[in-house]
């Protein structure tokens, strides 16, 4: 019985070093790599203790220590912070993150926010992992710009502000906390996002056209869909990413730049004749183009 006793403690000991050494890399915080420029970022699950060194403080310690906050919508805000949760996502490439990231935590902290309800994850900007963590914390939840600040009330999202605020950070997360109905900035995006939950691909390219009149009326410039459509393709959802690029060129048929994206995706799909026509496309619109000439001399050998 002894013999028996200690095989299973034996066998339970192996099985929990196992799995924390499955578990271990998901706990890494302050991850740091280098880019091919020679820069030094930050990626997955990291603190605020890691941008306040070097070469991080260089910019957070000034945008910190140089926002002015607005105490009287911030007193109003205190109590509605009180037991809430947030998940800043942030690139430390990202210059929006560089100058809202700060504030944020400023405004936070001032309201009496515990650093144990704040996470922040870093995701990076290399093509084949663009706006992604090591861990994948953005999956699934559409974060297509940075920085991206989720409110949360007891796992439930309150509400996000994207990138930049609309009115001020203040006074944006008092309209998420008191349920005024707050739209983030992006919200030709958040359409698509709503479209995408509750129609098939199939359904959205027959009725492109008018997905792309409704997309006219929220959307700003090609940048706020093109930018969309790469953090989809570089999350392998390529028949979300590919009706993004195609309501681009329906919506700005002038632009040069969203043929250039069509004709990447296509390319990337494996679909050469039409990753032709549009590169083809990109030069008659932008003859100086040399992204377009040099992806059609390379689909022509």
């Amino acid at each position: 019985m002894k013999n028996i006793i200690s095989f299973i403690l034996f066998i339970i000991i192996i099985a929990a070093t196992s799995c924390h050494s499955k578990l271990a890399p998901q706990q890494t915080l302050n991850q740091q790599t280098t880019d091919s420029k020679g820069n030094k970022n930050l990626l997955g699950r990291s603190t605020k203790e890691a941008l306040e060194k070097e070469p991080y403080n260089v910019w957070f310690n000034k945008n910190y220590a140089d926002y002015i906050i607005d105490t009287l919508t911030a007193e109003q805000l205190k109590p509605n912070l009180s037991g809430k949760n947030f998940t800043i996502f942030m690139g430390t490439w990202c210059g929006d993150s560089r100058r809202e990231v700060p504030r944020m935590f400023k405004i936070l902290e001032y309201c009496g926010v515990p650093s144990s309800h704040i996470q922040l994850i870093m995701l990076n900007n290399v093509d084949s992992m663009y706006k992604q963590s090591p861990q994948h914390e953005e999956r699934g939840i559409n974060i297509h710009r940075v920085p991206d600040l989720l409110v949360y009330d007891k796992n439930k999202e309150m509400g996000r502000i994207v990138e930049s605020p609309v009115v001020s950070l203040e006074k944006d997360l008092l309209s998420i906390t008191n349920n005024e109905g707050y739209s983030p900035n992006y919200k030709a995006v958040s359409f698509l996002i709503t479209i995408f939950n509750e129609k098939k691909a199939d359904d959205i390219n027959t009725h492109l056209n008018d997905y792309a009149n409704a997309i006219k009326l929220l959307a700003k410039n090609s940048s706020e869909l093109n930018t969309y459509g790469y953090v989809l393709m570089a999350a392998k959802e390529m028949d979300k990413a590919g009706i993004v690029f195609k309501c681009n060129t329906v919506l700005y048929p002038g632009d040069a730049n969203v043929f250039d994206s069509m004709g990447e995706y296509y390319f990337k799909t494996g679909d050469k004749l039409l990753a032709k026509e549009n590169y083809q496309k990109t030069l008659q619109l932008e003859p100086g183009n040399e992204d377009a000439k040099k992806m059609l001399a390379q689909l022509e050998n």
